[in-house]
């Protein structure tokens, strides 16, 4: 969003949203819409899983195993994605919800 722009939300922008994410969807007015989906957080438009964690623990992987070159520094990035834990990935899911429960 810039200067005051409100998102798209409509149907439309709904419906292929669904159709490449199913139900994974987080959006201002989802829920209300589709009876599914996490509403997007009132005064939080940067939460989301990445900013909160994924972005922070790739980064503390990559850089303690010091990549010499960017070739380095790629492999290292998707050994350490394809590391992650399916456990770990549905806590941080787990822990997003309880968060846009709150706020």
């Amino acid at each position: 969003m810039q200067d005051g722009a409100t998102p798209h939300r409509t149907n439309e922008v709904f419906d292929l949203l669904e159709e490449h994410f199913n139900e994974r969807i987080v959006a201002l007015g989802y829920p209300k819409s589709k009876n599914m989906g996490i509403d997007w957080p009132p005064y939080s438009p940067d939460l989301n899983p990445c900013d909160s964690f994924l972005w922070g623990y790739i980064k503390d992987k990559v850089y303690a195993g010091n990549p010499q070159s960017i070739e380095d520094m790629k492999t290292a990035i998707q050994t350490v994605i394809e590391s992650i834990e399916t456990s770990t990935l549905q806590l941080v899911m787990q822990n997003f919800a309880f968060l846009c429960a709150i706020l």
